[in-house]
């Protein structure tokens, strides 16, 4: 067996997997299952794509097919410049709210607690 794609994730590499199997490749996914352990191993190039000796350059032509059609990666500091354009003014407000409520709710619960342990 061959290793024919290093993915960054289990899903990616099972995509993969599926597009060689629609080209009549059998394919095997390895190492997506250790991603649950992120703490202990590294977060990306875990999951990997193997298929038979004799289906490698088949398989290489379909993984040279997904990535041409893969939009490029953005800019370094992109991702962080979408999330604030999204998330817009009073986006700390959000957060604030939500531990306040969690707060009176845990409060609340405790009294209702009380209460019903003194009936």
């Amino acid at each position: 067996m061959k290793r024919v794609y290093e993915a960054r994730d289990g899903l990616e590499a099972h995509m993969v997997a599926g597009l060689m199997e629609q080209a009549g490749i059998m394919a095997q996914v390895r190492g997506d299952m250790l991603q649950g352990a992120v703490g202990e191993l590294p977060a990306a190039g875990l999951a990997s794509v193997w298929v038979a000796d004799d289906d490698e350059a088949r398989a290489r032509a379909v993984v040279r097919d997904f990535e041409a059609e893969q939009p490029p990666n953005p800019e370094p500091g992109a991702r962080q410049r979408l999330r604030e354009s999204v998330r817009g003014e009073g986006a700390g407000d959000t957060g604030r709210a939500f531990r306040n409520g969690l707060l009176v709710g845990v409060v609340l619960g405790g009294l209702v607690m009380a209460w019903l342990l003194t009936l």
